[in-house]
């Protein structure tokens, strides 16, 4: 996706549309411009959570920790992105196109006291730091990062499009002031780390399948 570079008296100042961290982005951020960065299906960092609109399956552990491992999202309402796209604290209806086999990012290396404004809650059996959009002072600029689909066919999927159009307006106005600050490594090791696997299989039986003992 072509993002543009706009200078003005000498500075170069833009917001960048890209769909990783790559060297143009980079370069935008050293000059303290913006960069929103579209991840759909390019994180690796997470892309062993399986996210469908549905809640996770009742017993996981006992499947192999079998797909679906999501069970809704905390939204932060109040964040000025929702100013163009008005929700509730979780995901209504509204929600399932943005959702539904979506991709999720593992933000276990960002600080623990962080929460992703669009956060997939986890399985409850692991409980991972999950988010759907980050935002932060990178370098000298300013980025915005997400792996909901906010790219493709806009033409006909009209929540997808009104989410671009609240991120992009959003990134624009004075509000988009991010409290965290993160190195480059941080952002592109989301796309370059694995997470480590999960095995929570058991051929123990439950307790109430368990012979009494006296």
């Amino acid at each position: 996706m072509a993002g543009k570079f706009l200078h003005t008296s000498g500075k170069l100042q833009s917001l960048c549309y890209r769909f990783e961290m790559d060297n143009r982005a980079l370069t935008l951020l050293r000059h303290g411009g913006k960069v929103l960065i579209t991840a759909a299906d390019k994180v690796r960092y997470g892309n062993d959570v399986k996210q469908t609109y549905l809640p996770v399956f009742w017993n996981t552990s006992w499947f192999k920790m079998r797909p679906q491992h999501t069970t809704g999202l905390a939204i932060d309402s109040q964040h000025p992105l929702f100013r163009e796209f008005p929700t509730d604290d979780w995901s209504n209806l509204n929600w399932w196109e943005l959702v539904n086999n979506a991709q999720v990012m593992n933000l276990a290396a960002l600080p623990r006291d962080y929460q992703s404004p669009i956060q997939p809650i986890d399985t409850w059996h692991v409980s991972r730091k999950l988010g759907m959009m980050i935002e932060a002072n990178v370098l000298n600029g300013k980025l915005l990062m997400t792996t909901m689909d906010i790219s493709s066919h806009l033409d006909h999927r009209l929540v997808a499009r009104q989410m671009r159009k609240a991120l992009i307006d959003y990134m624009e106005s004075d509000s988009f002031q991010p409290a965290l600050t993160l190195p480059v490594t941080v952002i592109t090791d989301l796309f370059k780390k694995t997470d480590p696997p999960v095995n929570m299989y058991t051929k123990n039986s439950p307790d109430e399948l368990k012979p009494k003992l006296k």
